[in-house]
């Protein structure tokens, strides 16, 4: 089996770059909403399972966009149908709007 294409996203350079097709600079934590779900993590215990919404604490100083927003954002050029709307926009604007907004079921957000 040949992989063909590589892609790959990171907030630093790496071995991997050498083999890549197309780098994708990403943010680090410091520069990103994310969101962190430690229920299916091997880390979590029944009794201790936990929620996290990072939230970005300084800017980026680079052209940069984090890797979830470039995901959503292709979502959405692909069409989707979880990424856009009825009329073919784009149904989030990054990955902060998709972590308000986005609902796996009425009232169930994505954690």
């Amino acid at each position: 089996y040949v992989i063909p294409r590589i892609i790959y996203s990171d907030a630093y350079s790496s071995e991997m770059v050498a083999y890549a097709d197309l780098i994708l600079p990403d943010t680090t934590y410091l520069e990103r909403h994310d969101c962190i779900s430690l229920l299916d993590r091997p880390i979590s215990e029944p009794g201790g399972a936990a929620d996290a919404i990072r939230y970005p604490v300084i800017q980026p100083d680079r052209d940069v966009r984090g890797f979830q927003s470039v995901l959503l954002d292709l979502g959405a050029r692909l069409g989707l149908p979880a990424m856009v709307n009825q009329d073919g926009s784009p149904k989030f604007a990054d990955y902060a709007d998709y972590i308000i907004n986005h609902e796996r079921k009425p009232g169930i957000g994505p954690l």
